[in-house]
């Protein structure tokens, strides 16, 4: 038996699997494979943080497990270069001591991060050939072409003694994908023929019926909606979305426009996907500083802040604080996305802001300015037709969409379907899939560039504040111990009180409450801290329902 946690133990013999991310969630895809006791990892993305976090933008997969495997971890497996997949990579260059495998597109966007972090040297990045096989001690690895929302996305497939794993990563079938390889039918239908083990599939949209849209008919969709307006177009989209620039580059140029790109992260894909040649320079492109002197009908800006970012360029342009683009009346801002769960309250305050400026919004629900990456139910479907496993995991997806794709498997034959939780480890084969232990799981937030666990006592107290409010009380204690008259009470977030008449009631139970302890526990801060704040709260409870979150200053004299 091989130890790898003190919570559970793995056997040498088999083959299994379990997420640290990416399960129950949309984001922070971190998957991880065991084979006889040698173990790979597929992506390592991020999400975002919602209100739970106050003030934290970013999360990433808690990966401390890595460390119990360092030994047998033999690689990372990038399927493409999104940031959900790939963009904790910089972050946690520094627990990664096995190499990460990537192919050019996806491998120049980590080192773009990476070189930002100042931790090019701590990563063992290698370039993938898609073409040809990964062959590691206990696995053979080999790659098909999908298509998605970013070039070169990989579905991935792990030979193993044991049978052999589909990991499909994100994918839709795009029969006019504009950008990158065609969607490989065939070699999916082959891996069927071969037998297929378990497929570990994408469940984003497995609760959307019927077969995705093609990011061609968004192309000539937009060609039509600029043609309709007079006035300037702000177009905001995923900063990786380089087939949706590149084709609203197209429609702007075929409507006599010039292109503005707003945003860092959208200029740096840019400059990667021309590096790469998987765009050509785009003639029509102009800096944001030439774009302040275009006639608003000759204009398209393509920016961040799809999501509702407040740091976004979108956002500023909204609040009218971006140095060079600034909204008129009836200009036009779409919205070239989808509103990733969990974001809908930001991206709708943002939308309020725009409507204050009085311009217009175009969404996917008005016209067809947005296709999804990720296949719909009937595509899934086709999928499974295809391969034909043996068990179905669903994985990247909240529980509705885990469970939508678990009855579309069960639709199509698939005699075993687990929908499991992240941090739960199923052996695959040999036998029957079953459970066998459960590793305890988590986030870290990003602060800054620093990382810190979800559950650090500062984002239990901004909590706290941001829920209940806080008291601030300061007091000072003499030399014989005796509470000085002069005692300060200062509060935030809290709703309008009788400031003396609280006062007062502290003052008189602190004398009261402060002479039944004795010496010792009046040299104790930490016990005359938690008599403050039991007192203080008492004493609000006449006024006010709240709880609030009560910091002390003791001084001693």
């Amino acid at each position: 038996m091989l130890k790898v946690n003190s919570s559970f133990e793995l056997p040498n013999k088999g083959v299994y699997f379990m997420s640290l991310g990416g399960i129950g969630e949309i984001g922070a895809n971190c998957y991880l494979y065991c084979c006889d006791g040698k173990w790979i990892m597929i992506d390592l993305g991020l999400t975002f943080a919602d209100e739970k976090y106050p003030g934290i933008d970013l999360l990433l997969p808690k990966i401390d497990f890595i460390e119990d495997i360092k030994d047998h971890l033999e690689a990372v497996i990038i399927s493409h270069g999104h940031e959900d997949h790939a963009g904790a990579v910089a972050y946690l260059a520094d627990k990664i001591e096995c190499p990460v495998y990537a192919s050019t597109f996806p491998k120049l966007l980590i080192e773009n991060r990476l070189k930002e972090f100042g931790k090019l040297d701590s990563v063992n990045l290698i370039q993938l050939d898609p073409t040809k096989h990964l062959s590691l001690e206990n696995f053979n690895i080999r790659f098909i072409d999908t298509t998605h929302s970013i070039p070169q996305p990989q579905a991935i497939v792990i030979e193993t003694k044991y049978g052999n794993l589909l990991h499909t990563a994100d994918w839709k079938i795009d029969n006019n994908p504009t950008l990158g390889e065609s969607f490989d039918i065939n070699s999916f239908k082959e891996i069927g023929n071969q037998g297929l083990l378990a497929l570990i599939g994408d469940s984003t949209n497995a609760d959307v019926p019927g077969f995705s849209k093609s990011e061609g008919e968004v192309r000539e969709e937009l060609i039509k909606v600029f043609s309709r307006y007079n006035k300037a177009i702000v177009i905001t989209c995923f900063s990786s979305n380089i087939a949706r620039m590149e084709s609203i580059a197209i429609a702007a140029k075929k409507n006599g426009r010039k292109v503005a790109l707003v945003g860092r992260s959208m200029k740096k894909t840019i400059e990667a996907a021309i590096k790469n040649n998987i765009i050509s320079e785009i003639s029509n492109f102009i800096s944001e500083e030439e774009a302040s002197f275009i006639p608003s009908e000759n204009l398209v800006v393509i920016c961040t802040g799809s999501q509702g970012e407040k740091r976004s360029a979108l956002y500023r342009i909204a609040y009218n604080s971006h140095r060079h683009i600034h909204l008129q009346k009836d200009d036009l801002v779409i919205f070239s996305s989808r509103d990733i769960p969990g974001n809908e309250k930001s991206i709708n305050n943002l939308k309020n802001l725009l409507i204050r400026q009085r311009v217009e919004i175009i969404t996917s629900d008005d016209d067809l300015v947005h296709v999804s990456g990720h296949g719909y139910a009937e595509e899934i479907k086709k999928m499974y037709q295809w391969t034909r496993p043996y068990i179905s995991i669903p994985v990247h997806g909240e529980a509705k969409h885990l469970f939508a794709h678990s009855q579309l498997a069960q639709a199509s034959q698939v005699p075993i379907t687990k929908i499991l939780d992240n941090g739960k480890c199923i052996k695959l084969a040999p036998e029957n899939p079953k459970n066998c232990g459960y590793l305890n799981t988590g986030k870290l937030i990003v602060e800054g560039k620093n990382l810190y666990d979800s559950e650090s006592n500062f984002i239990k107290d901004r909590r706290k504040i941001s829920f209940e409010g806080m008291i601030l009380i300061s007091i000072i204690i003499n030399a014989d111990l005796s509470i000085n008259n002069k005692i300060m009470i200062t509060s935030k977030g809290l709703p309008d009180y009788d400031e003396r008449l609280l006062e007062n009631d502290f003052k008189e139970l602190l004398v009261e409450e402060y002479m039944k302890i004795n010496d010792n526990q009046k040299n104790s801060n930490e016990i005359v801290s938690n008599l403050l704040k039991k007192l203080i709260r008492q004493s609000l409870k006449s006024q006010l329902s709240k709880k609030p979150d009560v910091k002390s200053h003791i001084i001693r004299l």
